[in-house]
């Protein structure tokens, strides 16, 4: 169906990017056919993922780290461990930008930007290739994110310092393109709307794309990971950004990756968020909820949701905390997301959301405005963090289903007692715990500060559990098709001679480059590492009930 038809666009696409300013005639027309009509693509039909007709509900893993590995024997092992673990698609980085001349292994990374020259990297590209044939023959899916929001600046006096490829802000991502095609000091939003640096974003797509459209084991195409106009540093946008803006830019991306790829889903990647009441650009004529609600969800809706949970939960948690005519910022349109506007996209496929309570707020904490609650999401906050977790996921659920698409929890993670020493929020370079000092280390002061100080109360293991279990129980029976943890954790991979083996050590030295593992055989942990058998039979469980829900063998 594909080959020369698909390669040809590909070709034009490459050609037309590279030389042209403006939209060309392969950005503007739509695919020309949904779906491939050979066996063994997954797709969406009816609300659900479907495969060769039958119906897939699944677990999933985020591995973002796994081009950066030592060897492909430790690729080969992460996989049989993520098949084992009834777990069927696993969610990678499917990116890395370096800037100038590196040492780097060439299969770590797929693009390199050398004076402003944008050079795709085959060997990463190769990489990941070999990622999709090893997972397909155990039967697993692979989720492809394309570029990430969070690409903090690495200060060169910070005071805990990672080698490239260990946190999953360090692959690049859009601030590289905007500080590469324009200038470093550029709004970080005119990714969204500058056409030339939109034309270089669609360069890298026309390289990778074309050579892994055929791929069976390829689940969807994750234009950005959580996409927002604000970065790392919370501040560097033009004041003109909006949810509208990174709608239009995922409509028009979504529709550029389907020329290249009809075979394949498209999914935005974004983190969820609501802007209630706000305009559509892409508005849809939505039926009732299964007798839940009609429409859109609004305003009003948020506040009597919030209104039960306190009512239903006032003897567990102090409800004083919340502004009773606020929704939060997680639903009314400050963190520049319209999720609904988004699943509007016909070229988008199926519904993405991420739930990260450490480093969000997704109720009306007072004095909220972004990242996490005042006082963090555990301690005497558990509860609270627990029941808007089940609020979130409802509201998801419902959401799918009156769009008539499928729905994918992508990533979901909550930071406990024994990772809060290594907890780096996806907008800093810094641990939670670091201390620092503004007058000697300005890229500290503001944003990066206050992500750590507001951080600091976490969950005991007890209580990630229990949050964990009710979430993905939840998130089964309400009908979220796809469940996804973030992260994967490895304890067998081939370990890194000199590699930092803790926190302390990779405060002093940053000479070890592509850490997909360490000296201990690690992988890398952020913070969310799931690494605990009792945590890692939690979504073993998950999996097998969505595959009872598909009518598999759960095993």
């Amino acid at each position: 169906m594909r080959s020369a038809s698909l390669f040809t666009a590909g070709l034009l696409a490459l050609s037309n990017v590279i030389a042209a300013s403006s939209p060309t005639e392969v950005q503007q027309r739509s695919a020309h056919k949904r779906w491939n009509d050979a066996p063994g693509f997954v797709y969406a039909e009816d609300g659900k993922f479907k495969i060769d007709g039958k119906d897939f509900f699944f677990a999933g893993t985020t591995a973002y780290w796994l081009t950066q590995v030592q060897i492909n024997d430790d690729i080969t092992k992460t996989l049989d461990d993520i098949a084992a673990d009834d777990l069927e698609v696993v969610r990678i980085w499917g990116f890395r930008e370096v800037v100038g001349e590196t040492n780097d292994d060439p299969a770590t990374y797929t693009q390199q930007w050398v004076n402003g020259e944008q050079k795709c990297n085959q060997a990463g590209i190769d990489r990941i290739k070999f990622i999709l044939d090893e997972a397909q023959k155990r039967g697993i899916f692979v989720q492809i994110a394309l570029t990430n929001n969070w690409a903090p600046n690495f200060p060169a006096n910070a005071t805990a310092k990672f080698p490239p490829g260990y946190l999953s802000n360090s692959y690049g991502g859009i601030d590289t393109y905007v500080q590469q095609v324009i200038k470093p000091d550029c709004d970080r939003d005119a990714f969204y709307t500058d056409e030339t640096v939109k034309n270089a974003y669609k360069k890298w797509l026309s390289c990778i794309i074309p050579q892994i459209s055929s791929h069976k084991a390829l689940f969807a195409w994750e234009l950005a990971n959580d996409p927002r106009c604000k970065g790392a540093d919370g501040t560097t946008t033009s004041g003109n950004c909006n949810a509208q803006t990174i709608t239009r830019w995922t409509a028009d991306t979504a529709k550029f990756v389907k020329s290249l790829d009809p075979n394949h889903m498209a999914a935005s990647g974004d983190g969820g968020f609501y802007c209630t009441d706000c305009e559509k650009l892409f508005p849809r004529n939505l039926g009732k909820r299964d007798g839940k609600r009609t429409g859109y969800l609004t305003t009003a809706m948020v506040r009597e949701q919030n209104k039960a949970r306190r009512k239903a939960t006032s003897s567990l948690f102090n409800n004083k905390r919340e502004n009773d005519g606020d929704i939060g910022p997680s639903y009314d349109g400050s963190l520049s997301i319209d999720t609904e506007d988004i699943l509007g996209i016909p070229e988008i496929d199926l519904s993405t959301f991420q739930f990260f309570p450490d480093q969000n707020t997704y109720g009306p904490e007072r004095e909220a405005s972004a990242g996490p609650p005042p006082g963090g999401a555990g301690g005497d906050n558990f509860e609270h963090t627990l029941e808007v977790g089940l609020q979130w996921i409802d509201n998801h659920a419902q959401t799918a289903q009156a769009f008539g698409k499928p729905s994918h929890m992508d990533a979901m993670g909550l930071v406990d007692d024994d990772s809060r020493a290594n907890f780096v929020p996806f907008s800093s370079t810094f641990v939670t715990d670091t201390v620092t000092d503004p007058e000697t280390d300005p890229k500290t002061d503001g944003y990066y500060v206050r992500m750590v100080k507001r951080a600091q109360t976490v969950s005991t293991n007890t209580q990630q559990s229990r949050a964990y279990t009710t979430w993905a129980d939840r998130a089964v029976s309400s009908g979220i098709n796809g469940i996804t943890n973030y992260q994967r954790g490895q304890t067998n991979l081939s370990g890194r001679e000199g590699a930092k083996r803790s926190i302390e050590e990779r405060q002093s030295s940053n000479r070890n480059r592509n850490s997909g593992s360490d000296s201990n055989g690690f992988s890398p942990d952020d913070g969310y590492r799931i690494t605990r058998e009792g945590t890692k039979t939690i979504f073993k469980n998950t999996g097998k009930k969505q595959k009872r829900k598909s009518g598999r063998d759960s095993g």
